[in-house]
């Protein structure tokens, strides 16, 4: 399975998609748009995993939350310390936010014309990382189409996203 830059630049797209996931935010919704808390604007990584035959890449996505858009920067890097990383492509979501329950916040796309669906949730938790000697470290927990990703405010090669994605 040797994948290269142009199927990784193919995954970022697909995050985006999934991102979307065909809904919206109806002008009712919005108007009723929650600001995200500090603690969940910022930066966070994800880590896709390994994606080449020898193991030798890493892939990452890079989550820039702010209260009018998500984007996702992919990136890899040939070191397991996932530094230096190399920028592959950037993916910008347009969406808006509003509060499920305390601490939990649901995402809605801007850019589809459809009903004011959910396309997931993000809320923050204490999760144990096994590079760290399974210390627990505080991660945002993204939920799309009934699956768990988490991201953490610094790259750790911990809780992989998955390399499925990548498969052309």
């Amino acid at each position: 399975m040797k994948i290269g830059y142009k199927s990784l630049l193919l995954g970022i797209a697909s995050l985006g998609l999934l991102l979307v996931g065909g809904t919206t935010t109806s002008a009712q919704a919005a108007s009723k748009a929650a600001k995200l808390p500090g603690s969940l604007k910022g930066n966070w990584y994800g880590y896709v995993g390994k994606f080449d035959d020898n193991g030798n890449n890493y892939a990452v996505v890079k989550l820039s939350l702010t209260n009018k858009k998500i984007t996702a920067r992919e990136y890899t890097s040939k070191k397991k310390a996932l530094k230096p990383m190399k920028w592959l492509g950037t993916v910008a979501i347009p969406a808006t936010f509003s509060k499920k329950s305390k601490g939990v916040y649901r995402i809605h796309s801007r850019i589809m014309e459809d009903e004011h669906l959910s396309i997931g949730t993000i809320s923050r938790k204490a999760v144990k990382v096994k590079v760290l000697k399974n210390y627990k470290r505080l991660a945002l927990k993204l939920r799309v189409d009934g699956d768990n990703v988490y991201a953490f405010r610094t790259p750790l090669r911990s809780h992989a996203w998955g390399t499925d994605d990548f498969d052309i």
